[in-house]
């Protein structure tokens, strides 16, 4: 039954890719779209958990490729009232970016996004060291960051930077358990990073949401978006900057929610939420509770991944400036920057690709003065992006058998090695890594 439903899944996608090539994404396409997710999801749940996963990725795969197609092949206007589709008014602009613009900003987008990527890898080290756990920061930590980095580019989700650099902090210091709440409390400070950045452009930015709001003939409801986008943003940025600076204030919040349960106990949804909710607090408190007294530590980690993601958004006015577009404004673009990236983050696609293009162009074809301009500029912010760490593969190579770093203390106690040696180790398996995190902080949550 379960394969069934896939094929029907797959009938109605197959219409859904005919009309992308087509270039029509009305309503008809929303609907083949929705059948198909209906039946995908009602269907891989009752096929065997061992395919599974490999159903998952083939899915992503098509996932991504049909949605850069629908992206690239929807029609807009160009020069003198004709519609084309977006591959070819992108064709028809690249032939008129000047070289030298073009590999000078894109040089500095590379070295504006490298920066982020050695901040991010400066928190991951200060929340180790907060664990008691010490490597060497250029050629353990931050080459465990590239080759991560690397590996997740043919990965989906965070699985193969989070997992990488996971396994072989667990792996040298043979301290799973507290690498795990490292990378737990890793997770919650790069999520509120990127909402900081919203909340620190957002005055500077509102433009976009003008823009936006416009293009969908509703100017008048632009402060209220923007209001939306304050609150939650500054919420999540305050519940955690709380909850880091004073625990107990979770704690508290958890009571509060724990309370709703007589309200909410008879609606299904309504209590799913909740138990959502208090599972979060739940890891987000055992994960602060390892990091007692050092809350300067945790505040610098905060701010490390508040550069990263502030530097991933401004890449994209860097893009901008390589493709010609002399009237790109800093503040604007790295603010409608930085929700793509988070709506990057949740879309079904591998590394984001074509979702990332199509928020780009959504966002922000007014500031970079057309559809072709956004989409080029997201699409070159990617591989910017990629081209600045990719080379991290070369690290990869050199992780023989044999390999450790030039030291690994536990507690400031030089660790033995001998476990390595004894124990069966297969390398480094992001899908496992994944199940052991995700077990290791269940148990956290739940003591």
């Amino acid at each position: 039954m379960g394969w069934a439903l896939v094929a029907l899944a797959a009938f109605s996608f197959s219409a859904v890719s005919w009309l992308a090539w087509d270039g029509r994404l009305g309503f008809m396409a929303i609907g083949a779209l929705l059948t198909a997710a209906g039946f995908y999801f009602a269907g891989r749940r009752k096929i065997d958990s061992k395919v599974r996963g490999k159903v998952d990725m083939t899915a992503k795969v098509l996932f991504t490729i049909v949605g850069c197609m629908a992206l690239l092949r929807h029609p807009i206007e160009i020069e003198g009232g004709d519609k084309a589709p977006i591959v070819e008014a992108i064709a028809l602009y690249i032939d008129q970016v000047d070289s030298t613009t073009f590999i000078t900003f894109a040089l500095i987008a590379m070295a504006v996004k490298f920066v982020g990527v050695i901040s991010s890898a400066y928190a991951w080290h200060l929340l180790l060291k907060g664990q008691g756990i010490r490597y060497p920061f250029w050629s353990k930590i931050m080459t465990a960051f590239l080759i991560g980095r690397f590996i997740g580019t043919f990965l989906p989700s965070t699985l193969g930077l989070d997992g990488y650099t996971l396994y072989e902090a667990g792996k040298y210091s043979n301290q799973w358990a507290r690498a795990v709440t490292a990378k737990a409390l890793e997770k919650f400070i790069g999520v509120t990073g990127l909402f900081l950045g919203m909340v620190v452009t957002l005055p500077f930015g509102y433009q976009v949401i003008v823009d936006v709001m416009t293009n969908a003939g509703k100017p008048e409801s632009a402060p209220l978006l923007a209001g939306a986008i304050a609150t939650v943003a500054g919420g999540v940025s305050l519940v955690v900057v709380a909850g880091l600076v004073r625990p107990g204030l979770i704690q508290w919040i958890m009571g509060v929610v724990e309370n709703l349960t007589g309200v909410v106990s008879g609606i299904g949804p309504l209590a799913k939420i909740r138990d959502k909710i208090l599972g979060l607090l739940g890891q987000f408190t055992a994960a602060v509770g390892a990091y007692r007294g050092k809350l300067g530590l945790l505040l610098t980690a905060l701010a490390a991944k508040f550069v990263t993601h502030f530097t991933t958004a401004a890449v994209y006015y860097f893009t901008a400036l390589a493709i010609g577009v002399t009237t790109a404004e800093f503040w604007p673009i790295t603010f409608g920057s930085t929700i793509q990236i988070l709506a990057t983050l949740l879309s079904p696609t591998i590394a984001g690709e074509g979702a990332r293009e199509a928020f780009q162009a959504l966002l922000l074809s007014e500031q970079l003065g057309g559809v072709a301009q956004a989409v080029l500029s997201g699409a070159l912010g990617f591989i910017a992006a990629e081209a600045a760490t990719l080379w991290g593969g070369m690290f990869l190579w050199t992780r023989r058998a044999g390999w450790r770093p030039g030291f690994a203390e536990v507690d400031g106690v030089q660790v033995d090695y001998a476990w390595i040696d004894d124990a069966d180790d297969s390398g480094f398996d992001a899908e496992k890594i994944a199940a052991e995190r995700a077990k290791a902080v269940q148990d956290a949550s739940g003591s």
